[in-house]
């Protein structure tokens, strides 16, 4: 649901714009069921010869198909709802002090934005009262998900799961059957969470003649932000709700920017910016999570948000046919950058636990770029190709970490910024004619760090990706619009790996995504 208003006023010589929005999602998951049997103690011989794909096959004698071998670990339901709420408030005023070649203006305004989001689970362990006979049933309900062109590869199989549908089937609230518990350790992702940030900023414009213009200005921005989760103790098995934790702080941000008009079809700027990216929700939440598999996670309510320091120099030319080229370079120093740090075999309150996993600020970096773009369309090849085009950008990062404050790393050199890839490409071909807009766009990033452990070899990375996606729309009486998608057409899978390429941690298939729809615009 999203829901916008805006205006625009003259009044005397002075513009003024509003806008107005107010937006809610919300996220239902209702009675998601999971079973789950095992069988211990098997022996698996391992097949390491692709490293990126490795293969561990059970041993003679040994089974990893369900049976009635099997025995009952876990029946579980949970339910969990999610909402968020986005209230924005922009006004902006224009006040012209004078025209012409060094003509000037001043511009001001303010922006508020009060953002929550709430998180609520609810999670019940069902222990059957007879279990052998719950057990018969359930082995005469085994389904094969075995599946012809398997996504990570024939030699995987999916193997063998009870039917969803008598597991959906289960009456799982009748006291007779089952033996309700409360999963406490489950509920504990559970939190509330407010950020309002008020901003307000004075700009002045300042024409140099007639190729020269400046831009000076300064934006205060205001974050106040409130907090409050859940703490879970497995040694206790017990679930307590955190303090409420809250926090404002101030920043000034302000930014310079200078253009030069050398023609009609040169334009260069250089512009130095001071930014600020806050920390995501789920980082901030002050609670503690021990887990019953020896994990522990924690929120970190005393995160600093990150501050960058920016300095852009970049020159477009415009083609006098539609299109540009475009070239760049970049600097930014960004302070107090935030990655999450796993430990193994980690010290807590006398316990000594296999993982444990809390986002810090780690440190400080620098960055250097360069980009390219260029986006032309085809009519100076011949006028019948002028609703075909081009559009395509490259981007090259270098970036150092300084700082570092992870135990055990301090002095260690050579650290790129987490979250930074240092090569990313875009390059889309389109149609556009009448209303009917078609675009094939293909996207590259290379790989980057994504989370930081105690030694190098413990960092987890995010594999380089290609995705290739195909959209269509097509636009009538100004306010309608049939369109339709098809994304990821090369089956890019999500991939993590541990310390070297070859290292697969973590591999998921998504497939193509086909969407389609109708939007009306008042």
């Amino acid at each position: 649901m999203d829901f916008t208003l805006g205006g625009e006023h003259l009044l005397g010589k002075v513009s003024v714009d509003w806008n107005v929005s107010y937006a809610k999602a919300s996220e239902e998951r209702p009675n998601e069921r999971y079973i789950d049997y095992v069988l211990k103690k098997q022996k698996f011989t391992p097949d390491l010869s692709d490293l990126r794909k490795p293969y561990y096959s059970p041993q003679s004698g040994y089974s990893m198909t369900l049976d009635n071998s099997f025995s009952l670990k876990e029946v579980t339901e949970e339910q969990e709802d999610i909402q968020e709420k986005d209230f924005k408030l922009n006004l902006n005023l224009e006040l012209p002090l004078r025209k012409g070649e060094f003509g000037n203006k001043l511009k001001f305004g303010g922006k508020l934005v009060a953002k929550s989001k709430d998180k609520e689970k609810d999670h019940y362990g069902y222990e059957p009262l007879n279990e052998d006979g719950f057990d018969s049933s359930s082995f005469t309900n085994i389904v094969s998900q075995n599946r012809d062109g398997f996504m990570p590869g024939d030699k995987y199989k999916a193997g063998s799961f009870i039917s969803k549908n008598y597991l959906g089937n289960l009456d799982l609230n009748n006291s007779s059957l089952f033996k309700k518990t409360q999963t406490l350790e489950e509920i504990a992702v559970s939190f509330n969470a407010k950020e309002t940030v008020t901003a307000g900023y004075l700009r002045f414009d300042q024409n140099l003649g007639k190729k020269w213009k400046m831009m000076a200005g300064v934006r205060l921005e205001n974050t106040h932000i409130k907090y409050s989760g859940m703490n879970y103790d497995a040694n206790k098995d017990e679930l307590t709700h955190t303090a409420e934790s809250k926090k404002s702080y101030l920043n000034v941000l302000p930014s310079l920017l200078v253009k030069y008009d050398a023609n009609d079809e040169l334009k260069v700027r250089a512009s130095f910016t001071n930014t600020i990216s806050r920390p995501k929700y789920s980082a901030l939440i002050p609670n503690v999570n021990i887990t019953k598999d020896d994990e522990i996670s924690m929120g970190n309510p005393d995160l600093d948000a990150t501050i960058s320091y920016n300095l852009d120099l970049s020159a477009d030319y415009y083609f006098k046919s539609i299109g540009l080229v475009s070239a760049g370079v970049f600097y930014k120093r960004i302070n107090d950058f935030i990655v999450d740090q796993r430990i193994s075999d980690y010290v807590y309150n006398g316990e000594t636990y296999q993982k444990f996993t809390q986002p810090k600020n780690a440190g400080n970096a620098d960055l250097l770029g360069v980009e390219l773009g260029y986006q032309r369309d085809f009519g100076f090849i011949a006028p019948a190709l002028k609703h075909f085009g081009f559009y395509g950008n490259y981007t090259y990062t270098y970036t150092r970490v300084s700082d570092f404050n992870f135990e055990g790393r301090e002095n260690e050199s050579g650290l790129r910024l987490p979250g930074s890839p240092k090569n990313t490409a875009n390059a889309s071909l389109y149609y556009e004619r009448n209303g009917l807009n078609v675009r094939l766009s293909y996207n590259y990033a290379s790989a980057f760090i994504d989370e930081m452990g105690k030694t190098k070899f413990e960092d987890r990375y995010y594999d380089a990706v290609n995705y290739l996606d195909l959209n269509a729309s097509y636009t009538f009486a100004k306010h309608y619009t049939f369109y339709v998608e098809a994304n990821n057409l090369l089956n890019q899978p999500l991939r993590y790996y541990q310390g070297s390429k070859d290292l697969t941690a973590q591999v998921e298939y998504y497939g193509v995504k086909m969407n389609a729809g109708f939007k009306i615009n008042f």
